[in-house]
């Protein structure tokens, strides 16, 4: 297993490598690496040390700090805070990537989930968003501390929704985590949010 593992890590070395070369001579382009979650319930697919191995090769690691919910399978936050920055923390454990941490972007999600009683969910944009706060008109909206993301919910013939969508707070909130820690933001993606995102920018 553990000769598997470097076996992969070379390869994966080696073919990041060659990639990020070819960019840079085809027209300068950077490389952007796009890494899963390693923080519960998402099994450490990348760490630390593939980090460290990979960043002399790649321009800026994207951390995907959203879909939290595909993996409990359960209604709840599409990318709660406590859990994004655990996964950030992960990859800056290792001393040596400290001074690399500019390279590392914490992925914000522009959209969000319509849950429905049974745990099934539709992802939503900013238009349907819209479209259920017109037409449900919630009563009043749920701030999840740890998670640091609003909800309303709705009741449909079929029972009851649980909706969770980014607000101006959610962003801000990330954004203040991103300067403290110093690393960048990537969001997934862009026009899937409201207008007024971007004001926060």
């Amino acid at each position: 297993h553990e000769d598997n593992d470097k076996y992969k890590a070379v390869v994966s070395t080696q073919s990041t490598g060659a990639l990020s070369e070819g960019l840079k001579e085809a027209g300068n382009m950077a490389t952007f690496l796009v890494i899963p979650p390693g923080v519960q319930p998402f099994p450490e697919l990348f760490d630390k040390h593939d980090f460290k191995i990979l960043q002399p090769y790649v321009d800026r690691f994207v951390m995907m700090t959203y879909d939290h919910h595909h993996g409990t399978g359960r209604p709840g936050p599409v990318g709660p805070m406590d859990w994004g920055l655990r996964n950030i923390l992960l990859i800056m454990e290792h001393e040596d990537n400290d001074k690399y941490r500019y390279k590392l972007l914490y992925g914000l999600n522009f959209y969000g989930a319509d849950f429905r009683g049974d745990g099934q969910f539709e992802p939503i944009l900013g238009g349907r968003y819209i479209e259920l706060l017109r037409s449900s008109k919630p009563n009043q909206f749920i701030w999840h501390l740890k998670a640091s993301e609003h909800s309303f919910e709705y009741r449909e013939p079929s029972g009851i929704h649980k909706v969770f969508y980014p607000s101006l707070r959610s962003l801000q909130k990330r954004i203040e985590a991103a300067e403290k820690f110093k690393i960048g933001l990537a969001i997934w993606e862009i026009g899937q949010g409201l207008d007024y995102f971007y004001d926060l920018f």
